[in-house]
């Protein structure tokens, strides 16, 4: 049976059978358009607010550690990437159909909510974000601006955009990513000269190695470790090479992901200003640049939010109800909103969000990865993913809400304990508990 559909491709009217595996010959991305698509699309100023918060007074890193802290964990969201891209490239599944081997046809809807809950709130930061630069741009010009409206225009820019599919997403990106990867190269010469003497004493002084480390990995990779979960969604469109997986990833994420993070650590230690369209602006030396500055961050929330915070949730309702694509993406505008990011953003919890929700989302992504390389050894029966009959993997939800309680309880470095914990218990439950045991001595047969 040819599971292919030929309404796989992303379109506005696209509804369920979207969901069915793309075959490599109608893949839209090749690995120069998928490289520059991540490159645009990592363009997150939440990094740079997470990377803002690792010096004092915020945190008690020095500059040093800080560099550490970002090197790695831009191997670690590499790595990640890599490892759960494989099953979309391979077979062309989007997320929600991966997750129903781990879960369940109808808990895969469960575990995809716990995934696309945070990419709506992002969502809606990131347009706030775009909307206070755009507040800038008229105040500068013409001495006038209005956040709220700027809010709402942002938002019907960018589902104006999503709503025609994946094409519109990948043309949009793409185009843009040599903007956007050189306005952020001069960004980082300007605060490297303008910051002088206070680069200099965050340098030596004497940080931290211990839990400040840990916490400060655990937040740099927990901004994106939700785009690592369901990057099958965009995975699926690359065309399937080997080499594409993480050569793709490679340099479409980890330069600019340590960029970012640089651009954040730097900018603080320099201009000790934690407001980031402030700081940004306070490192340019004229208005007029500042002014195409501000153009360049509301470009970088459009093409982050298309890639990254709308589709996922987009997709979810296109599976759950059957929801066309281009009124998928209008209903998640509008949840964004009602995220309230404008109370989000300028909370001293910011960075205990992101540790929260990631308490659940390492757990998610480490029984994908026991699930897809331990049990089923990188070997499925793509046909069985769309089988109803397996309503529930009790194992899988259940791994997942015991290893995301023990993340909150752990919740500053919560997914480094929740994703090897929820891995063990995973593979844990294939091997002793007598359901799965017998299946999994089944499917070894078959194979």
């Amino acid at each position: 049976m040819n599971m292919a559909s030929p309404t796989s491709e992303l379109t506005q009217n696209s509804r369920r059978s979207s969901m069915d595996p793309i075959p490599n010959d109608e893949r839209v991305f090749g690995l120069p358009s998928y490289i520059a698509m991540w490159v645009s699309s990592m363009v997150v100023i939440q990094i740079f607010i997470v990377g803002q918060s690792f010096l004092p007074p915020s945190g008690a890193l020095n500059i040093m550690q800080a560099i550490w802290v970002t090197i790695i964990s831009a191997f670690i969201l590499w790595v990640m990437f890599v490892l759960n891209s494989a099953p979309g490239i391979k077979y062309g599944i989007p997320f929600i159909v991966q997750a129903r081997a781990s879960f369940g046809y109808k808990g895969a809807r469960i575990a995809s909510l716990i995934r696309v809950i945070p990419a709506v709130f992002w969502y809606g930061i990131g347009s706030w974000i775009g909307a206070s630069a755009m507040v800038f741009i008229t105040e500068t010009i013409w001495g006038w601006g209005n956040i709220w409206l700027f809010f709402i225009l942002f938002q019907i820019a960018q589902t104006a955009i999503a709503y025609f599919g994946i094409k519109s997403i990948k043309w949009f990106d793409s185009i843009l990513s040599v903007v956007v990867l050189g306005f952020l190269i001069y960004i980082l010469y300007q605060i490297i000269q303008l910051g002088g003497l206070r680069l200099t004493e965050n340098w030596t002084s004497a940080g931290s190695w211990g839990m400040p480390f840990f916490v400060a990995i655990t937040a740099s990779v927990g901004v994106l470790i939700t785009a690592s979960i369901n990057n099958g969604d965009l995975g699926r469109y690359l065309e399937n090479k080997p080499k594409n997986n993480y050569i793709g990833h490679f340099f479409g994420i980890v330069p600019m992901f340590i960029l970012m993070l640089l651009i954040g650590i730097l900018s603080a230690a320099a201009t000790g200003i934690w407001d980031p369209i402030q700081a940004l602006v306070s490192v340019i030396p004229s208005p007029l640049v500042a002014v195409a500055m501000m153009i360049f961050i509301v470009v970088a929330q459009f093409t982050t939010n298309l890639t990254i915070n709308i589709k996922p949730p987009a997709l979810v309702l296109v599976e759950m109800f059957n929801m066309k694509w281009g009124m998928a993406v209008i209903v998640v505008g509008f949840l964004s909103i009602a995220t309230f990011p404008w109370l989000l953003l300028t909370s001293s919890a910011f960075n205990q969000f992101i540790a929260f929700y990631s308490a659940f989302l390492g757990p998610l992504l480490g029984i994908l990865l026991a699930d897809y390389y331990l049990i089923r050894k990188q070997k499925i029966n793509v046909e069985d993913y769309y089988n109803q009959q397996v309503g529930y993997n009790w194992l899988g939800i259940g791994v997942l809400l015991i290893s995301g309680i023990v993340g909150i309880i752990f919740l500053p470095i919560s997914w480094m304990v929740s994703l090897p914990l929820s891995v063990v218990l995973y593979w844990g439950g294939y091997q002793l508990v007598p359901y799965y045991k017998k299946e999994s001595q089944a499917r070894v047969a078959k194979n």
